[in-house]
Order: C-alpha cells, then structure tokens, then sequence
C-alpha cells in the first residue's frame, strides 16, 4: 500500500508554500565542517558494483567518505531521497542503516527460490506519465531508470457482509474517475446525492491537502503562525472522516465503501483525519501502478545514484546516538562506538525512536515537550501489520490471479470491526488483504518462471504480541509460534476461500511476520509501519517539523508528510531542500504542472 497527497497537494505546497517561505522562513546557521571540504563538479562517476552488492554494503570506517556533509540515519526511501538529492547538488553524504541491506519498505528477499516484496504494494500518481509530479520526483532520484507498469482497468476489490441481508457484498473500486461514480451509483441508486457530496468533499480537501507541505517550508517559530493564518485550509485535517461522512449519509453500506481505504495507512474513520482519506482517493484515480523489476528496483537505482556522486550507502551500522555539542548543536553520530562527524544529521526512523532512542541524556530536556506529545494515544499508530507470504506454484491466469488487490472487511462498519478486533488475538480481522507481487511485476515470470507470490495482510495488534518482544527472534517460544500458526490459517484459510485453483500442495513457502517482525526488520517502533497515526492530534503536532529542537539536526520520512513510497521521497526531497536552498528550487520545478 502506498499513500501520498499528489498532484493538486504538493502541487499546491509548492506553488503557495515556496512564496510563504520568503517571508516566514530564516536560515538557520550550521557548525563548519571539521574537515576541509573539497571541490566538487557534481558529475557522477560510473560505479562498478552490482545492484545488489550496491545495498548491501557493509560498514567499515575506511568506507566513509572524507570531508562528510551530511549524516543520514536510515535508507528507507526518505533517507534515500534526501540523500540522493544532496549528492546530486555537490554535498558529500553518508546513508547509515541497521539492518543488512538499503531500501525500507521496497526492501525484497528470497525463500526457497521465491522473492517476496515486502511493503510497497502498489503506487497511483499517474506514473506511467513522464509529465506527471509524482512520475518527474521518481525519475529524478533514479535518473529515470525505473519504469511503471499500470496495472488495468480495476484497483480494488471491496468485499464485505452487508447490513440489510448478510449476504457477500462486493464493490470494484476502478482506474476510471467516472466509472467509480457510476459504480456507487448503480450500487446505492437511492444515495446519489450522498455521493455527489462525498465526491464534492473530496475535491475541497484534496485542494487544502498541500497545506502541510506549505507548513514544514516555515521555521519553527513561524508555524503556529502560519497555522493561525490558514485555519480554514485545515480544516479536513483536523476533522475526522467519520465526522465527515456521517452528516453526508446514514447508509452505513454507502459510508463504508466510501472510506474502507483506511487499511492503506491503518486508522479506521473514527480516528483517521478525512484529509487522509480524500488524498488516497485522488491518489489513485487514473489506476494503480508497479515498478518493473519490483520495488527493490527504486532502491537499487537511488542507491547507484548517491554513490555515483561520491557518497556512500553502508548497512549492518547502527546508530547508537547523535553527537551534540554544549550549545546544543549536532556534529555528527556514534556507530560502533566510532564517532562520525559531519555538519548536518538527518534522522529518517521515525519521530518516537529519534526523540526517545537518539538524543543524548545531557539535550533530552530539549526535546522533551515533543516527547511528551508523542505519549498522547491519538499521535501514536494504533495497530500494526501482520503478513502472511505464501510462495505457490503455477500460472497466473490458470490460477485465476490477478493485478488487482482484494480488501475484506466483516461489515461495513470499519470502526466496530476494528475495536472488535483489538480485544482479543482470535477476534476476527477487521480487514484482510490480497496482492499478487509476481503478477504485478511483469519481469516476475522471467525471473521465477512457474513460481508465484501472494501477500496476505490484516491488522497486528502490538498489545497481542507484546510478552515475547524481549526474547531473540528465531526463539519466542511455544506460545508465540502457537499464536502465529493460528494466524496463519485464518489468513490462508480467507487465500484459499478467494482463490480454490490454488491447492495447499502447491505451496512450498508459508512465512507469517507479525508487529515483532516489522520491528526487527524495518526498524519500526511497536510495529508501526505506517508510522504516527494520521489523525486530527498528528497534523496538529510539531512532533512532524522536518527541523528538530537541535541545531543542525532534521528529520524526514513518513512521520514528517504522509506514508507511502512517494510521500516518503517527497519528504526526502524536503528536508534536503530544507538543508540546500537548490534543492528545494529542483523540487519546485519537478512539480509544476
């Protein structure tokens, strides 16, 4: 799943945010380099490791490049952009990640001859446009070596138990913007004005929806200013989409339909800021869309890009904390116990591990209003994901796959079946999911022929896997593995109920990750992979401001804009030209129309 306020969002940041920026903005100083910084051209130099040995660079001091810029913490596509777009305007940069490989979410990995992608399951944006904001942002960070593949006529399909009968109820949710109101139409014939109105809704948000970009261009003493000014442009964030949507409709079928996109970023309507939910609508009209190659192919190609430009990638470098001088100032990091100095440090892992893991002791009273927000429960994410990867073999359209997902909810009620799913682990889920990687990428068959991956996803409560977080991974006991076989044949169960051509002889991989896997492996906090929840209390916050209380010290990635792929390189993309006057003058122009 992927989430980001396009076109008319950063569009509009950047039309109305860049001329705000003159007046509310300052430049803030920054402590010299310790080392003599050398001259450079800026033209990339051809860089002989592969793809794959490219992301998988271990750390070593002697890899570190010599007269360092700019540190960043992490390689998800925030950390990659950022990066990316620095390297390219002349500063030297170090990309440091925990794990063993660079990429996040468009991370990919192999069992048993199947690679499985992890958390980049399809893009809108109108990507097969080369003129398109989101298509230019991409091509620009990969200098245009990723193509996208649209994947047809059909999004989604909605599947859910409706009220009035209890029979199966099913909504296709199309690429066409007119075919999508002649659905809801054909579908609800006595509602037609409650959808009018809903799609009414949805264009005034969309059109407010870059007000957050146009908030992060401000330094932090103009912002609430700036909010003050344009009180009435926030007025979808600060409102929830039930709160919305229940004026407009007391069909409780019709109303969710209209928002059971709340699994793409994992707030029900209760919770969820309508203008989340109006950007996910916008963001995919004109259809869904893959990368060629997979999501690693982003990653790989970013990648290739900074060290092209004398920067480096490294893995396997855990940062233990930022480096923070007597006047409050960051100069660097500590990896290893090896200190790692450079005049700027960009943190991507999110604002709960930044404020709570990185800060020194001596400076977290600088920060401690912010920690403080982030213990508030409607910042906080409120349920995670778990994932079942099932490799099988066969062909797709023998087997019936296809490019399309597949949502299923109990009832269209989402925030009941959601509060019901959190009281107990064998509740049922209050949403499950169904995507094909090997269908949506077209090389896939290629590259695995007879070999076929599906994701299966519902909601993970941390609270249900909490006991066993402090054991090691491969060992969390009996009780865990119990709980997660469980899981895994419910979620099969639903797999093999959408799918019957697929037989349970044909599976050869079936690998459960749950909230505990997220944070092993991507580094989240409590399993939120979306990040903060994006509620109302979230876009209200300055726990989101890209410039932290620490000199010198900036945050990006999804806790900063919206999650998504895109939205994290867009917030890459900003907190660089936050740092570099000519990259934000780049972005301005990759996203006019």
């Amino acid at each position: 799943m992927d989430t980001v306020s396009q076109n008319p969002t950063l569009v509009t940041a950047a039309a109305v945010g860049l001329l705000l920026a003159a007046y509310f903005t300052q430049s803030e100083p920054t402590t010299p380099s310790p080392a003599v910084k050398k001259p450079r051209d800026g033209r990339p130099v051809a860089i002989a490791l592969t793809d794959d040995e490219l992301v998988k660079q271990k750390f070593a001091v002697e890899k570190i490049p010599a007269d360092l810029d700019v540190i960043v913490i992490g390689s998800g596509m925030s950390g990659l952009a950022a990066a990316a777009a620095l390297a390219k305007h002349g500063k030297r940069v170090l990309v440091l990640e925990q794990r063993d490989a660079a990429g996040g979410n468009t991370q990919v990995f192999e069992r048993n001859g199947y690679e499985f992608h992890t958390g980049l399951h399809y893009l809108g944006g109108y990507m097969d446009e080369k003129t398109s904001p989101n298509r230019k942002l991409m091509d620009y960070l990969t200098n245009d070596s990723v193509e996208f593949q649209h994947l047809g006529p059909i999004v989604d399909k909605v599947l859910a138990t409706r009220a009035d009968d209890g029979s199966r109820d099913e909504f296709i949710y199309p690429a066409d913007p007119d075919e999508i109101i002649q659905n809801l139409k054909d579908r609800f014939p006595n509602d037609h004005e409650a959808v009018y109105s809903f799609i009414q809704t949805v264009v005034r948000a969309c059109m407010s929806g870059g007000i957050t970009v146009g908030l992060q261009l401000c330094s932090t003493w103009a912002r609430p200013l700036f909010r003050w000014w344009h009180a009435r442009s926030f007025e979808f964030h600060a409102k929830t989409a039930a709160e919305v949507v229940s004026p407009l409709t007391t069909n409780q079928d019709l109303a969710g339909v209209l928002t059971y996109n709340w699994g793409d970023f994992g707030d029900p309507p209760g919770r969820a800021s309508f203008a989340t939910i109006a950007s996910i609508h916008q963001y995919y009209l004109g259809g869904s869309f893959y990368p060629v190659g997979g999501p690693s192919a982003i990653a790989k190609s970013v990648t290739r890009v900074i060290e092209s430009h004398g920067s480096r990638v490294l893995v396997q470098a855990p940062v233990e904390t930022i480096l923070v001088d007597a006047s409050g100032t960051a100069y660097g990091v500590r990896v290893n116990g090896k200190d790692i100095l450079a005049k700027t440090i960009i943190s991507t892992v999110g604002a709960p591990a930044t404020y709570t893991k990185l800060i020194p002791k001596a400076h977290s009273h600088r920060v401690a209003h912010l920690v403080k927000e982030l213990s508030n429960p409607n910042m906080q994410s409120c349920c995670s994901l778990m994932t079942l990867f099932v490799g099988f073999k066969g062909d797709a359209k023998e087997l019936g796959l296809h490019t399309y997902n597949i949502w299923k909810f109990p009832t269209w009620d989402h925030q009941t079946n959601f509060e019901v799913n959190k009281v107990s682990p064998d509740a049922p889920f209050s949403m499950q999911f169904i995507t094909f990687p090997s269908v949506k990428d077209p090389t896939y068959a290629t590259r695995f022929p007879g070999k076929q991956v599906a994701l299966v996803i519902a909601p993970n409560f941390y609270e249900h896997v909490e006991q066993f977080k402090g054991s090691d991974m491969m060992e969390r006991g009996d009780a865990y593995e119990s709980l997660k076989a469980m899981w895994t044949d419910r979620l099969l169960a639903f797999f093999l109920e959408e799918f019957p051509k697929v037989t349970r002889e044909s599976i050869e991989v079936l690998e459960l990750g749950t909230a505990l896997t997220n944070d092993y492996y991507l580094g989240t906090t409590r399993g939120a992979v979306y990040g903060l929840g994006h509620t109302p209390a979230r876009f209200a916050s300055d726990v989101t401001n890209i410039r932290s209380p620490i000199k010198n010290f900036f945050l990006s990635g999804q806790d900063t804009l919206v999650s998504g792929v895109v939205g994290a390189a867009a917030s890459g993309m900003l907190t660089a030209g936050t740092i570099e006057a000519d990259v934000m003058t780049k972005m301005n122009a990759l996203l006019a129309m």
